[in-house]
């Protein structure tokens, strides 16, 4: 098991939440690989705890599906498949649909409300950006979440940042990256979304989500090694 710069020594009354945030964010960076063992002994002498809030951050990871847990043989992190991957890009998809129409749903929204959004996009044509993969990703993710968020639907923003964070994990565990080949058609879609949106046209704009979501998986599924993608 490899040692992470989110694997440090934590206070005792360091609640399991912060833990299982350490650990998610551990796995995400590939710290921690698929098939890995997460054995609450070893965690617990890592971050200078007891072995309880481990034990709930590990079954809090089990719930996100970031591990697996193993009836009298502990946890392991989980290794995703592009089955997974489509699942939770069909939750995105959806929510995302239901998001745009409730943003649409009183008119184009403001340019100040757009600002944000379009900050985003900029990222995404930042060369230094583009020079790393995580950064890529880190931009692309935050366009859609700022996006989605001028909805202003906090029950459907805390289940797409459930999704965003597997996103992640999917990209480290499946191994995939973003060239520089699709820089270009990644910022082509996400401009003509927001073009949609700005414009405040329902249908042009869902019509563009869905077709960066249908995209987005067909890179996955055709990048992830071994993996069946029929």
């Amino acid at each position: 098991m490899t040692g992470a710069s989110t694997i440090q020594p934590l206070p005792s009354s360091t609640s399991a939440d912060v833990i299982a945030d350490r650990l998610r964010e551990a796995i995400i960076d590939g710290a921690f690989a698929p098939g890995d063992r997460l054995v609450e002994t070893d965690l617990a002498t890592r971050f200078q705890t007891s072995r309880g809030p481990i034990r709930e951050a590990i079954r809090i990871l089990g719930t996100e599906r970031f591990a697996v847990l193993r009836k009298n043989r502990g946890a392991v992190v989980a290794m995703p498949t592009v089955a997974d991957v489509r699942e939770v890009y069909a939750i995105r998809d959806a929510l995302g649909s239901v998001a745009i129409e409730m943003a649409l749903a009183g008119g184009p929204p403001s340019r100040s409300r757009l600002d944000p959004v379009r900050r985003c996009l900029e990222r995404l044509h930042d060369p230094r950006v583009q020079a790393r993969p995580a950064g890529m990703v880190e931009a692309d993710l935050a366009f859609q979440s700022e996006l989605l968020r001028l909805a202003e639907l906090p029950r459907v923003s805390d289940i797409l940042e459930q999704t965003h964070q597997e996103v992640r994990m999917f990209i480290t565990a499946l191994g995939i990256h973003y060239d520089t080949s699709a820089h270009q058609a990644l910022i082509t879609r996400h401009e003509r979304l927001l073009d949609a949106v700005a414009a405040g046209d329902v249908t042009a704009a869902t019509t563009a989500w869905h077709d960066h979501i249908r995209a987005t998986v067909a890179e996955f599924a055709g990048d992830a090694p071994g993996q069946e993608t029929t």
